[in-house]
């Protein structure tokens, strides 16, 4: 389940690394859905099934469109090279 913990952790570390900043509203709301989904360990019924904008949209093409780079980013970079280390475990 995502909580609202991923939520915020997300939104930290989207402001922190500066991803998209001259993005739309919905891109931004996509990529920080990819990365909280990252964070909450990828539950099922959650990530990318859940765009709230209707099919053949421009915001709806935006939504996926920075959700698939949250999930890029998330793969590339490994989620936990975002997380600090006491949110790991360690430390």
């Amino acid at each position: 389940m995502i909580a609202q913990h991923h939520h915020d952790e997300a939104a930290a570390m989207i402001a922190t690394a500066g991803w998209g900043k001259d993005r739309s509203p919905e891109w931004h709301a996509g990529l920080a859905n990819a990365v909280a989904w990252h964070l909450a360990g990828q539950p099922l019924g959650h990530g990318r099934s859940t765009c709230p904008h209707a099919p053949k949209t421009a915001q709806r093409d935006a939504w996926l469109d920075g959700w698939a780079v949250g999930q890029a980013a998330c793969l590339r970079e490994g989620i936990d090279a975002f997380v600090q280390p006491h949110q790991r475990g360690g430390e």
